[in-house]
């Protein structure tokens, strides 16, 4: 196997900067209250932290996920009556009760989750500013449980088994500590499958799906972890004022915590700190010179500012200045690799892998695919040809799960998954390239390519969240992996560039790559020689050939009819959404009807 000879460097520039970044976040808590020594800049930061732990979880749901919920409040809101109440009406010890209040938000998240996360874009943000509303809507009226618009007060201070935190520089570093603990939290994350799975769903959904991340499963678990984070910081900040009223975390805190992230960075588990500071920090600025209604206008300006100027926050900013400082990957000339020597399969024609049948797909009165049936062979190459709007690419969609069926059924392995999710249909070993391409622009060339080992690893969030060991070696694996399919397509050492800075190309092989590395056992390939010159479509024909070698079934759509009949073992033609020939090629190019629709007699 070729080696990435800079890859490992910038990985490990990438850990250098996040472990000197954490030393010196460590070194700023530990020394900030004996260097200023000032009780009202003590309690500034502890506002600063308490609002941090909710945006470093919202950073997961809005910057990673990209989930729109600007309702994030309301599960501080949760957070701080479920303290209040547990600790001063029930006299529970304030610990527990922050733990118990943090469940019950991740509960209510959990069950609200899957519906509202069906949303997108302004629709799901106004049903998660609906769910705010009416939490207090319900705080308000329910005046002998919540105490209506006066609140609880007499909220007791906090205290950990029985110590009670009496001072503010106490529960500073309480405070503090929780931010870190939030922070790695999130580096772990953010260095495992999940961060990279949900940088994919950011990046394309489709293509997500197509490589067997469950899209659904990951946004839940993201606004479940997420409303967790923002229970504990509301927690904090009740037992910090001592008093909780419905007002506390209305939906201006709402509009602080995404403007903290969109300041301080989207796409950094750091932005989410630093845009807390710098909200706070300017808040209490901005009182301190008698000028608090400035606050909306330069809250405004500020954030116009930072998305014009750096567009991925602060912390982007600051982590695009420390990349350009390493030194760039050299380019290799991409050469095929030769590690996977497989002896010729044999084709069994009367064995069908894949049988589609009847298949039929409707957009209102337009009939797109209209009741095809045909087989795939085990081990063999199948091309499915027509003219432009003949069906074919509708059908790879219904097959690979993108799209449902309205008649008919599809096959596979002796499994009908033609009522799978798409995710679902690629856990059972069919990958797939698209017509246009679909790489993660967010992600490394090497990062686009380990997507694809999605049903291999098996670590759950739990492990992720405490970086087991298994989880390392996971990681590890997929990376080899990723490395060996990108070599095998001819892409051997340019697995740390960006898909961007590649020929279109070599982006369809990277494509091919990252399908491979799912390790399939049928990959439907979508007009894969489309953009090619003639050499690039003389490699691509190798390439597929030495895929079928390797035992992989092949569906290929492609309008090069040279390179199908000198690839194919079998020809199927579409037409107006039916099929109108199928057999081998030498037959299919001479049937009248194929002549006359597609091939131009």
């Amino acid at each position: 196997m070729i080696a990435l000879p800079q890859a490992p460097r910038r990985r490990l520039g990438a850990w250098r900067m996040s472990n000197t970044v954490f030393g010196g976040f460590v070194i700023l808590v530990l020394f900030y209250p004996w260097v200023l020594r000032s009780d009202y800049a003590l309690g500034a930061a502890i506002t600063v932290g308490t609002m941090a732990i909710a945006t470093v979880g919202f950073v997961l749901l809005i910057g990673y996920a990209h989930q729109l919920a600007i309702g994030q409040a309301v599960f501080c809101t949760i957070g701080g009556y479920g303290s209040a109440l547990l600790t001063s009406r029930a006299h529970w010890d304030p610990l527990p009760a922050m733990l118990a209040a943090m469940i019950g938000a991740m509960a209510v998240a959990y069950l609200i989750g899957r519906p509202i996360l069906r949303l997108r874009g302004f629709v799901l943000a106004m049903a998660s500013l609906a769910l705010q509303l009416i939490v207090g809507f319900v705080a308000i009226q329910w005046e002998s449980f919540t105490g209506g618009a006066i609140g609880i007060d007499g909220v007791p201070k906090f205290a950990i088994l029985g110590w009670m935190v009496d001072s503010d520089i106490q529960f500073f570093y309480l405070v503090w500590a929780l931010v870190a603990l939030t922070v790695l939290i999130g580096l772990n994350i953010d260095r495992s499958r999940i961060g990279r799975e949900l940088k994919a769903i950011a990046g394309s959904e489709r293509a997500a799906a197509s490589v067997g991340i469950n899209l659904a499963s990951l946004k839940v678990q993201m606004f479940v972890l997420s409303a967790g984070t923002a229970s504990v910081g509301g927690s904090l900040l009740v037992h910090y004022l001592r008093v909780m009223e419905p007002n506390a975390f209305g939906f201006q805190y709402s509009l602080n915590i995404i403007t903290a992230v969109v300041i301080g960075g989207l796409s950094s588990i750091w932005g989410g700190v630093l845009g807390a500071g710098i909200i706070v920090g300017l808040r209490e600025a901005l009182r301190l010179t008698s000028a608090p209604l400035l606050e909306g206008i330069v809250m405004g300006a500020l954030t116009v500012a930072v998305l014009l100027l750096f567009p991925n926050g602060v912390a982007g900013a600051v982590a695009r200045l420390y990349r350009a400082r390493l030194p760039a990957p050299p380019s290799h000339s991409p050469q095929a690799g030769a590690e996977y020597p497989a002896e010729p399969v044999t084709v069994n024609p009367d064995q069908a892998y894949l049988a589609v049948d009847g298949a039929t797909r409707r957009f209102g009165n337009l009939v797109a695919v209209d009741d095809v049936g045909f087989t795939v062979a085990c081990a063999s190459i199948t091309a499915l040809i027509g003219p432009n709007g003949a069906g074919k690419t509708t059908l790879f969609n219904m097959i690979s799960g993108d799209q449902p069926l309205d008649g008919g059924r599809i096959v596979f392995a002796g499994e009908r998954i033609d009522r799978l999710a798409a995710h679902e249909v690629a856990r059972r070993g069919i990958a797939r390239t698209f017509q246009n391409l679909e790489l993660f622009e967010n992600l490394t060339l090497v990062e686009n390519v380990m997507c694809g080992q999605a049903r291999h690893l098996r670590s759950g969030i739990g492990a992720i969240l405490a970086m087991l060991p298994r989880v390392r070696r996971e990681e590890a694996t997929a990376r080899d992996a990723a490395e060996r399919a990108l070599e095998f397509v001819g892409l051997g050492g340019q697995g740390a560039r960006a898909p961007g800075t590649l020929s279109f190309g070599h982006q369809r092989l990277a494509e091919m790559a990252r399908a491979l590395a799912l390790e399939p056992s049928l990959v439907l390939l979508d007009e894969p020689a489309s953009g090619l010159n003639d050499t690039e479509t003389e490699e691509l024909a190798d390439l597929i050939l030495r895929i079928r070698a390797r035992g992989i079934t092949v569906l290929l759509v492609e309008h090069d009819v040279r390179l199908v009949m000198g690839l194919a073992d079998h020809v199927v033609v579409m037409n107006y959404g039916k099929k109108i020939a199928e057999g081998p090629p030498a037959l299919v190019r001479e049937d009248p009807e194929v002549l006359r629709a597609y091939l131009g007699a």
